[in-house]
């Protein structure tokens, strides 16, 4: 299908990258159906989105293409205290942690 697993320079065909995102203090704001983004958050979604133009601008330095970029989700769980209730057991929503980034050589062409 390719022309060959390494073909300039011993450099691999296809590469990946890990972009972090920091949901450690990631909470639910809000009641389901009303979720907010605090300032916080959005600052940590601004650094994500820097990261990742960093990083599709290094594969392309380094003669990658962008080929794909694949987020990173976790679940977590939200839990309401109530009147009648202690706890009421909430509801899950998913936080973004990261990206995955996938590059393909740029001189890397399928055969005809």
């Amino acid at each position: 299908m390719f022309r060959s697993a390494y073909p300039a320079k011993d450099r691999p065909a296809y590469i990946t990258r890990y972009v972090y995102a920091d949901t450690t203090l990631s909470t639910h704001g809000g009641t389901a159906g009303k979720v907010s983004v605090t300032s916080e958050e959005h600052t940590r979604l601004q650094q994500m989105a820097e990261y990742l133009e960093r990083c599709c601008n290094d594969l392309d330095a380094a003669g990658y293409d962008v080929i794909s970029i694949t987020p990173v989700i976790s679940g977590r769980t939200a839990y309401t205290h109530t009147e009648t209730t202690d706890i009421y057991p909430g509801h899950g929503y998913s936080v973004t942690d990261g990206l995955v980034v996938t590059g393909r050589l740029k001189s890397l062409k399928p055969n005809p």
